[in-house]
């Protein structure tokens, strides 16, 4: 530290003369002022101030804020003016008559040592004061580390709060990932591993996080690190040991930024079980935090190394780091094993039937935009909705298993194409050439009879008159097959016309077996006047049964807390607006909006799948149609559907281009 300076008025006389004894002299600055003014400013050592009792309100008034280095001794006249202001900063009150050399050396020499010890008290006082900032900022970052899920902003987050505790201006995170294909060595977990590059943060350069992996040498700072598990300080990485035991590579970095790095601190990630899985690594340690860093001579002036308390600092968030990353790491592994069930048991569903192949991840992509545009509506009825990367998440998962309860439907229900099931319409057409065989059977006997009851003439007419009644009635009985025929094929909105079935319905043949039978039995007249569709009453709440299979599976599974609503949304999926869907009744206010956005992309999806090999691909222009009487019908939400057709979202699900 340099010599402390003693700033002693010029004697306005003889009589107010204060020399400074010798000895002082040789330990401190002297200097001697006429004027207030000339002791102003900031002084780079600890100063000493003696003056005029009288002349201190004046001089304290206009230098209220002096720095701690500086004390004042007041030289007492007998005037004893009344001081107001900081008398803190006073370190003596002495009166001139009668002072002695003697006395004045005592009095100047416990002045400066009260002023040193007040000073060093001060100094302890700020590091114990930045110490327990340091804790705090400490405390606060395990809490955001512990907190945060994301991978990737765990990362910066690492990287960024490493920086601010050690006032570093730059900062980089490497990874350990296993080498691919290479076998795991059970004595050496760093056998199949390398160093990829993560993140970067620089405060003074906007510096690109290239991809870029490092093999494990042991004669690189990085390598180093891994093999000994252990911290490197240096003060300079231009200056490592001309042996090449140690080597560092990033000087092309700083060519390519006209940057030059000069301190460094390297920390081991390392988890509980001594295992190491990354670097953290911190760059040219700044005198002033907030300063950026200009040229390479402004550099080296403003750059200092990192200390051992830096260093303990960055190890306690090392720690941190390492379980929080561990953790995110294994959540993360969690979610991509969560994932794979899902994806596993949509697969599951649609291998039981395969005609809607693809529809669960479809009506997931429409409904994760839906959800998304109507996050960022700025007006309108949506306006202050928002969803969170959890809410997402639930939308999503919902969406890819809101018909996993058709596993507990019947396999012949789930793919029924027509209004008759395979075996009920080969039994009509068994009946029906039933009939036929029965009609010709009848006639070829009554023609029999005409040749052996009457005369050959007679006989010849009556053949070809039976013929033609015969040929008219198997015309007919031809149309009645092709009319059920069509009637058979699921419509899409509800039809009529159907009054014909129960004409053939009455119509009644003698089976072989003895008896009449009708054309058609009760059941399958029942079917084939379903007016909409495929099912018949029977079959429908059978199928509607899936909802209920649906939320009765995913309710014990145990959700974590930010997917807890994701049964509740699957199971509203085919609830209207009116409370005339099922399986509950709900009406509009009771139905969660992510299950009304939902509803529009399971009826789009199912309108227009072009993937199901009973009926061809809706036009999207038909299918809008469709959806505009639902909601004019109050079945879905008219503002919804509005934005599902604005944003043209059904884009994200259209046919992939063939050839």
């Amino acid at each position: 530290m340099s010599q402390p300076e003693l700033w002693m008025p010029k004697a306005r006389s003889k009589e107010t003369a204060c020399q400074v004894p010798e000895s002082i002299q040789t330990r401190v600055r002297v200097r001697q002022y006429q004027e207030l003014k000339e002791i102003a400013g900031t002084p780079e050592q600890p100063r000493l101030i003696v003056i005029d009792e009288q002349a201190y309100p004046e001089w304290e008034d206009a230098h209220r804020e002096f720095p701690s280095e500086t004390g004042v001794l007041l030289l007492d006249f007998g005037s004893r003016p009344e001081l107001t202001g900081d008398l803190e900063k006073l370190l003596g009150w002495v009166s001139v008559a009668g002072l002695t050399e003697h006395r004045w050396e005592f009095l100047i020499s416990q002045a400066l040592e009260t002023l040193a010890a007040r000073n060093r008290i001060q100094k302890l006082e700020e590091a114990l004061g930045e110490q327990r900032d340091r804790l705090e900022e400490l405390n606060e970052i395990g809490v955001s580390l512990s907190g945060e899920k994301d991978l990737a902003q765990l990362l910066r987050l690492i990287i960024s709060n490493a920086m601010k505790l050690t006032h570093a201006d730059g900062g980089s995170l490497y990874l350990l990932k296993p080498i691919p294909d290479e076998p795991e060595d059970p004595d050496n977990y760093l056998a199949n591993q390398y160093l990829r590059f993560e993140v970067l943060i620089n405060d003074s350069r906007k510096m690109s996080a290239d991809a870029m992996s490092l093999a494990i040498m042991p004669d690189s700072i990085y390598g180093q690190v891994i093999l000994r598990g252990k911290p490197i300080l240096l003060d300079d990485v231009y200056d490592l040991p001309p042996d090449g035991s140690l080597q560092w590579d990033g000087k092309a970095v700083d060519e390519r930024y006209d940057y030059r790095t000069k301190s460094m601190l390297m920390v081991p990630l390392l988890t509980h079980e001594g295992r190491v899985v990354g670097i953290l690594q911190l760059l040219n340690r700044k005198q002033h935090r907030e300063r950026v860093l200009g040229d390479v001579e402004d550099i080296l002036k403003e750059v200092c190394p990192f200390d051992n308390e830096d260093l303990r600092v960055i190890e306690s968030i090392s720690s941190q780091a390492a379980t929080a990353l561990s953790n995110a790491q294994l959540l993360c592994s969690i979610n991509i094993l969560f994932d794979g069930f899902i994806n596993a048991s949509v697969k599951a569903i649609e291998s039981r039937d395969p005609t809607t192949s693809g529809h669960s991840s479809r009506v997931a992509t429409l409904t994760i935009a839906l959800a998304e545009l109507v996050h960022q509506m700025p007006t309108g009825k949506f306006r202050g909705t928002h969803f969170s990367i959890d809410q997402l998440h639930e939308i999503r998962y919902a969406s890819l298993l809101h018909d996993f309860g058709k596993i507990g439907v019947r396999e012949q229900v789930l793919i029924k194409a027509k209004k008759l099931y395979p075996n009920e319409e080969q039994a009509v057409m068994d009946r029906f050439r039933l009939v036929r065989q029965s009609l010709e059977l009848s006639m070829t006997r009554k023609q029999l009879e005409y040749f052996l009851e009457k005369s050959r003439e007679d006989a010849v007419a009556a053949y070809g008159q039976g013929q033609q009644e015969l040929e008219e009635r198997l015309h007919e009985l031809d149309e009645q097959l092709k009319f059920i025929i069509r009637c058979n094929e699921p419509t899409v909105l509800a039809q009529g016309g159907f009054e014909k079935l129960q004409e053939i319905e009455q119509l009644r043949f003698a089976h072989p077996s003895g008896g009449e039978v009708p054309y058609l039995n009760a059941g399958e007249l029942h079917s084939l006047l379903v007016p909409k569709g495929s099912l018949n009453e029977q079959d429908r709440v059978e199928i509607e049964s899936h909802v209920t299979h649906t939320y009765n599976f995913l309710r014990i599974i145990p959700w974590s807390a930010n997917l807890i609503q994701v049964p509740e949304i699957a199971y509203a999926h085919h609830e209207k607006l009116n409370g005339s869907g099922y399986p509950r009744k709900l009406n509009g206010e009771e139905i969660p909006l992510q299950a009304k956005m939902m509803t529009i992309s399971d009826i789009y999806d199912a309108l227009t799948a072009w993937d199901r090999p009973y009926k061809k691909a809706m036009p999207a222009e038909r299918a809008f149609n469709i959806l505009g009487f639902e909601a004019k019908d109050g079945h879905i939400d008219t503002d919804l559907l509005e934005i599902f057709i604005d944003a043209k979202l059904y884009m994200l699900v259209s046919r992939p281009r063939t050839g």
